[in-house]
């Protein structure tokens, strides 16, 4: 997933808009993968480094977003150890 800030200039004002982007990779992925990527991204609209308070908003909106982010974790290097299989 990406956040991203769009600036964009409409006559004298400035407007931004704010978005969240899901990549193809997690596209077939369990929604609670999901659900836990949609919170980090949340999060990062409130806090831009991964601190302390980064982790508590995230645990905030997920209880157990650590546990969804160490599973997600083990999920990729499992993808990524399987295309290194390939080639």
């Amino acid at each position: 997933m990406l956040h991203t800030s769009i600036s964009r200039v409409q006559g004298v004002k400035l407007k931004t808009k704010r978005e969240i982007r899901v990549a193809s990779l997690f596209k077939n992925v369990p929604v609670e993968f999901l659900n836990m990527i949609t919170v980090h991204e949340l999060a990062h609209f409130k806090q831009h480094d991964h601190n302390k308070a980064f982790y508590q908003l995230c645990t905030s909106m997920e209880r157990d977003y650590h546990h969804f982010e160490f599973d997600l974790r083990l999920y990729l290097t499992h993808l990524d150890l399987n295309k290194q299989l390939l080639w």
